[in-house]
Order: C-alpha cells, then sequence, then structure tokens
C-alpha cells in the first residue's frame, strides 16, 4: 500500500466510486430517456438475474448461511442490474465507444491499480495505519469471496496482518485480544495511538 502510493489510498477508492456512481447514473438516465420501459425492465431483470442465480449457485454449494447467502445475491443481483441497464444507456447515445468506457473504468478500479498498476508491497513496508485498514478492508473481501478458494487466500492475507502487528507491537496485540475483537473489529484505536513503525525493521 505505500507502494501503491495514491493510487492504492482511501482517497483514490472513493474518488473513483464517486465517479463510476456518477458514470452509472448517466447511463440509467439515457436508457430510461431512450428505452422503452418494457426493454428497460427486462434489461435489468436479465443483468441482475444472471449475476445473482450466479451467487445462489455458489452460495449453496460452499454450504453458507442463509443470511449470508441472501444479503449476497440481492446486493450483486442490484448492482449487475443497474450496472447493465447503464451499459445499455451507453451502447444507444455512445455506440462501440462504449466498449472502451468499460475497459477504462476496469483499468482504473483500485483492486486494478494496486495489483497490476503499482509495483508490489509486503505487510513490512505498511505503516501501521496502512496495515490497520487493510485489516479492515479484508474482512468486506473476505464477505464477498464467492468461493472456498478464494476465502482461503484472503484469510491466509489476514493471518499476516495480525503476525505483522504482533511482530510490531507484541503487547498492544495481546492487549487487543484481550477485548475479544470481532472478526470485522478495527484495531486501529489500539495499534496507531502512535506510529511506532517506519519503516522494516
Amino acid at each position: 500500500m505505500a507502494a501503491a502510493g495514491i493510487f492504492g489510498g482511501r482517497r483514490y477508492r472513493i474518488v473513483w466510486m464517486a465517479v463510476v456512481g456518477f458514470l452509472l447514473l448517466a447511463g440509467c438516465g439515457a436508457a430510461v430517456l431512450l428505452i422503452s420501459p418494457t426493454t428497460c425492465l427486462m434489461t435489468f431483470v436479465m443483468g441482475a438475474g444472471t449475476v445473482g442465480s450466479v451467487y445462489l449457485s455458489a452460495g449453496m454449494a460452499d454450504g453458507r448461511p442463509a443470511r449470508h447467502v441472501a444479503s449476497q445475491v440481492v446486493k450483486w443481483s442490484l448492482r449487475s442490474g443497474i450496472l447493465t441497464l447503464a451499459v445499455c444507456g451507453y451502447a444507444v447515445t455512445a455506440g462501440w465507444t462504449t466498449i472502451a468506457l468499460v475497459l477504462a473504468v476496469v483499468a482504473t478500479a483500485p483492486y486494478v491499480v494496486a495489483h497490476l498498476w503499482t509495483p508490489a508491497s509486503t505487510v513490512e513496508q505498511y505503516s501501521d495505519e496502512e496495515l490497520c485498514l487493510a485489516w479492515c478492508l479484508s474482512t468486506a473481501a473476505l464477505e464477498s469471496a464467492a468461493t472456498a478458494e478464494q476465502r482461503l487466500a484472503i484469510t491466509a492475507t489476514r493471518l499476516s496482518y495480525l503476525d505483522e502487528l504482533e511482530r510490531r507491537q507484541p503487547e498492544t496485540f495481546a492487549a487487543w485480544l484481550e477485548t475479544s475483537p470481532q472478526a470485522t473489529a478495527d484495531p486501529s484505536d489500539f495499534f496507531i495511538r502512535t506510529d511506532h513503525h517506519t519503516a522494516s525493521d
């Protein structure tokens, strides 16, 4: 994350999400204005139903709790329906340029930027604040993981964050564990009261 600089930080993610939100809103608006209501509805349902069925199948196959599966299906179905409708709106107004727009959005996504366009970094290079932020972000990634392999990989990464926190501040780490923190707990209140880490010791 330190190596990723501004393109891997929270501000970049916020700006990217704001731009994508505006693009989705504009695309959906164009679709509603230029395409018949029936076609808009069918487009939304097709996009939502396709992705929703994938998440439903994956969740049932992995034996996840029904409530968790249902929430993921609803969340990703809505997102996919909106995305499909917006793409149709741009296809009507911008034609083939829509492909370039979609590729640009994907290429500038925070995950892609952090893993492809910036040098790789290790947990030893993270500041304490970045390490705590990475832990919090990994919680959301774990909740949205679609397969057992993805969850295992994310869990291994989360363990590396904990190991690094313990290596840097063993007493603080022990005190944090004594509070019996939830898996979603933000450890920053404990570990970044003072930033003890400037570079790999």
